[in-house]
């Protein structure tokens, strides 16, 4: 059976507020999010996750039998301060005081698509007021 995780505390700083599915049959976990250092559907052996204390999160399987109809779920992933350097870099491309590493940052993040009003958009494509809007809306300090 696997089970929903959230890792609360660990020795590991990378671990804490990840989120995993565990498989204590096969002592295994898949990562389902991550701060740094894994990956979304990296599987590892639950000995290399050390010890950790969690909270169990509730798993729903799909019953291909059950009932008619789909389902469709859209999750982002992000982090406050990616999107705030994105914006910092073309602040200062506009400006024309960009260097190499604003450039850089730019290019590697070309394709990074965020959900604005149930459209998927390009973040690189909005404007300043609109990626400070997305900003400020987005994140939370707490729920």
């Amino acid at each position: 059976m696997v089970t929903g995780i959230q890792i609360t505390q660990s020795a590991n700083d990378a671990l804490v507020g990840s989120i995993w599915l565990v498989d204590k049959q096969a002592g295994q976990a898949r990562c389902v999010a991550a701060k740094e250092q894994y990956q979304a559907d990296q599987v590892v052996s639950l000995a290399e996750l050390g010890e950790f204390e969690s909270r169990e999160l509730p798993v729903e399987s799909a019953n291909a039998t059950g009932r008619e109809g789909g389902q469709h779920l859209n999750v982002n992933v992000l982090q406050r301060d990616v999107l705030q350097k994105l914006m910092a870099a073309r602040e200062r491309v506009e400006a024309g005081s960009a260097n190499d590493d604003d450039y850089a940052l730019i290019s590697d993040n070309a394709q990074l698509t965020i959900r604005v009003s149930g459209y998927a958009v390009r973040f690189n494509s909005l404007t300043l007021e609109q990626q400070r809007d997305v900003i400020a809306r987005t994140f939370t300090e707490s729920m």
